[in-house]
């Protein structure tokens, strides 16, 4: 906000949701409770005093002391399940009470020169319609100006400074901005567990994220070997949890971050007599079948909770494309549900995403542009084009090289069917799957705290 003086009037901030607005109304009571319990829980970790949280006819308000709104607006950038919010205050509903606060409010917040409108929504029972509310205050405003001797022009398409004002039945809401998120999505919900495999290829963090958004409760799975030069706390290490880290800020709970030393099962493969180019294959199955295993040994177990309740883990979540026929054809037949949600997406919006995300991580969140109600449609659109970074170009640096070993010769390899046939066999063998069973239940689980950023 331009004008720092207009936060002390500021004491709560309206949140708004998006395609969660399309449910029934019992999904959605059920998932505007669970987006409230999120962002209590987000208030709590980041040290904000929230004085009361309510659902209010498509709105969700939260109540805060007015010195902490400058706080909360950077925290609620980063809420996952809110399309946009914006920081106001609410006075009663009564005609009076509400023209002189904006009259206020704008002494404060509109300056010579600038362009202004009003905006204006109100329940049916109000004895004003939403054109007049906005006529006569608007007028009033332009009269006070004129009065003092100061240059304003109302611009009803394009203006610089907008006042909103939403009449409730028991509250006026009256506010200047409306901030989208930076994510935008749906609520996230304990129903929706999911693991994620990262072990250094490019997008996995992106992958991650855009299931995230999604509403589902993403538990991290790292996979690492020494020779596959991903040693525990190595750079390539540090750089894949410090992705892992990146998305964390958007549970309200910590993630639960299960780490597998693939390195046994590694040499035992390089010890077998295998074709180099033909490597590649066994270590991406290394890593769906230890994804599986994990995952029913989780389930069995009952070893992750989120918000009191054991998680039930309906799948994995990769960074692989349909480009990489092996690992779609492990995925399909190792593990019940397979989601790959860089399917689709371009490499450069894979690129952009990731420039994002890694500068929402060094550096809280890049600039966001604030938007009236008359651009919103235009400049909103589909929720990723939100997102895109400004950057152009990105080269990773911990790419793990092992993931692009599908050769032309085996790319070219009519009997494929017949190659993922020999490989899925060797891994049915009994020292490999004891071996598989071994390194899983020798994992470790490192907890992964969420925390936004401070600038």
């Amino acid at each position: 906000m331009k004008n720092a003086s207009v936060m002390q009037f500021y004491n709560i901030i309206i949140g708004r949701y998006n395609e969660l607005g399309l449910k029934s109304k019992k999904v959605r009571a059920r998932m505007e409770y669970s987006l409230l319990d999120h962002i209590r829980k987000i208030c709590k970790r980041e040290s904000l005093n929230l004085i009361s949280s309510n659902r209010r006819f498509g709105r969700l308000i939260f109540q805060f002391q007015s010195k902490q709104i400058p706080k909360a607006i950077e925290v609620f950038k980063h809420i996952i399940g809110l399309h946009s919010f914006s920081p106001g205050f609410s006075v009663e509903p009564n005609f009076e009470i509400i023209q002189d606060s904006v009259l206020k409010l704008a002494s404060f917040y509109i300056e010579n020169n600038d362009t202004f409108a009003v905006r204006a929504s109100r329940v049916k029972a109000f004895p004003k319609t939403s054109l007049e509310i906005e006529r006569e205050i608007g007028g009033l405003i332009f009269e006070d100006f004129s009065e003092n001797g100061k240059s304003l022009t109302v611009d009803l398409s394009n203006p610089k400074k907008t006042i909103y004002i939403e009449v409730r039945e028991k509250h006026a809401y009256i506010y200047t901005e409306k901030i989208p998120t930076i994510w935008g999505g749906n609520p996230i919900e304990t129903d929706k567990a999911i693991l994620a495999l990262f072990h250094g290829k490019k997008g996995e963090n992106v992958a991650s994220q855009l299931m995230l958004r999604r509403g589902a409760i993403v538990e991290p799975v790292l996979i690492y070997a020494d020779s596959l030069g991903n040693s525990r706390n190595n750079e390539k290490y540090i750089k894949i949890v410090e992705n892992i880290e990146q998305n964390a800020k958007f549970l309200s709970e910590s993630m639960k971050l299960n780490l597998l030393n693939s390195e046994p099962l590694i040499k035992q493969i390089q010890q077998e007599n295998i074709p180099e180019h033909e490597l590649g294959n066994y270590y991406k199955y290394v890593n769906m079948i230890l994804m599986e295993i994990l995952r029913k040994n989780l389930n069995a177990s009952g070893q992750i909770a989120y918000k009191k309740k054991r998680l039930f883990f309906k799948g994995i979540i990769t960074a692989i494309d349909l480009s990489d026929e092996f690992s779609y054809r492990v995925g399909q037949q190792i593990t019940p549900v397979h989601f790959m949600p860089l399917i689709g997406l371009s490499k450069k919006m894979i690129d952009d995403l990731d420039i994002r995300l890694s500068e929402q991580y060094i550096n809280n969140s890049p600039p966001i542009t604030q938007i009236n109600t008359e651009n919103e449609k235009k400049k909103s659109k589909f929720s990723l084009g939100q997102t895109v970074a400004y950057g152009t170009s990105y080269k990773s640096d911990y790419i793990n090289e092992s993931d692009n070993i599908l050769t032309t010769e085996n790319k070219n390899t009519a009997d494929l069917a017949k190659k993922f046939e020999e490989i899925t066999s060797y891994f049915e063998k009994d020292n490999i799957y004891s071996l598989i069973n071994q390194i899983v239940n020798n994992k470790e689980i490192q907890e992964i705290q969420g925390r936004i950023l401070k600038e």
